[in-house]
């Protein structure tokens, strides 16, 4: 089995099709954000720049950052279409590298969607995802602001039993055997935080947590029957390392039967998922 995949897999065209409930399900958190016309904001994965565009109508300038070069060249697009001049654009891993490439001081606030389970999953444990919180609390200056919102614990658990399951049984039809807890640790692209966990992380890098919340937020998909499909394929893609074409396809669709009795409501015809939020906003003083 092939260990969690480094390829840039994201598409900009799959997540608009299939994901743009996401940038749309954020007045809370950026009320939480509060952009004034004198903030200058590093948003940490700017995804296909939708609401980073929208943040930039508020505020002095955005510097658009993303692990993914194919988004951060989504978010550059539209900002060129849009004929928007107070963004720059910079790909940045946010588990690794915010220290390296964002100076110090230069952004008062620092704002996520959607971003944070995606870096927390990305490294080995517990020491490297504090890391990553405190990589932010040195970039702020005094008084600087974080404010995220991010996958939480429980988020999404039906679709990560179906696609577990679903993986284990392609990968036992060949004749080898792994383990769930295999599947989870080289597999699973996600770490969904529980708010005590992140409450402690972020108190431990210096912050003043002002607001903390966990909402469970169940959340209807594109696409109508092919919503679930269609939301498998943009966002599992580290599921199917090792794979081929037809065996992600038999993957996919045994997941997706799985999942109708969890998440398909018969009298809308839509799919909703079981998501779960947490968000914050912490101060530096």
């Amino acid at each position: 089995m092939a260990s969690k995949v480094e390829e840039d897999k994201w598409s900009p065209a799959d997540y608009v099709t299939h994901a743009s409930f996401v940038p749309a399900l954020t007045n809370r958190v950026v009320s939480l954000l509060s952009p004034s016309a004198k903030d200058t904001i590093l948003d940490i994965g700017c995804g296909d720049g939708v609401l980073t565009l929208q943040l930039a109508t508020q505020c002095t300038h955005v510097h658009a950052t993303d692990a993914s070069a194919n988004m951060v060249q989504s978010t550059r697009s539209r900002a060129q279409e849009s004929n928007a001049t107070n963004l720059s654009f910079e790909v940045v891993d946010a588990a690794k590298q915010i220290s390296q490439q964002i100076p110090k001081g230069k952004y008062n606030k620092v704002f996520s969607n959607a971003t944070y389970h995606w870096v927390f999953g990305s490294v080995s444990g517990t020491t490297e995802r504090k890391q990553a919180v405190k990589a932010v609390y040195d970039i702020l200056p005094s008084g600087g602001v974080f404010v995220a919102e991010c996958g939480g614990q429980g988020n999404i658990a039906e679709i990560l039993v179906a696609l577990s399951s679903s993986v284990h049984g392609i990968w036992a039809e060949r004749g080898i055997e792994y383990s769930y807890s295999d599947i989870r640790e080289e597999l699973w692209p996600w770490y969904f935080v529980s708010e005590n966990e992140l409450r402690e992380w972020l108190v431990d890098a210096g912050f003043n947590v002002e607001v903390i919340e966990t909402e469970y937020r169940p959340t209807t998909l594109n696409g109508g029957d092919n919503g679930m499909k269609g939301w498998l394929e943009t966002f599992g893609f580290s599921f199917w390392q090792g794979l081929t074409e037809d065996e992600k396809w038999a993957a996919i669709d045994d997941a997706v039967d799985m999942l109708r009795g969890a998440d398909w409501v018969e009298y809308s015809q839509t799919w909703v998922a079981g998501y779960v939020r947490c968000r914050f906003r912490a101060v530096k003083e």
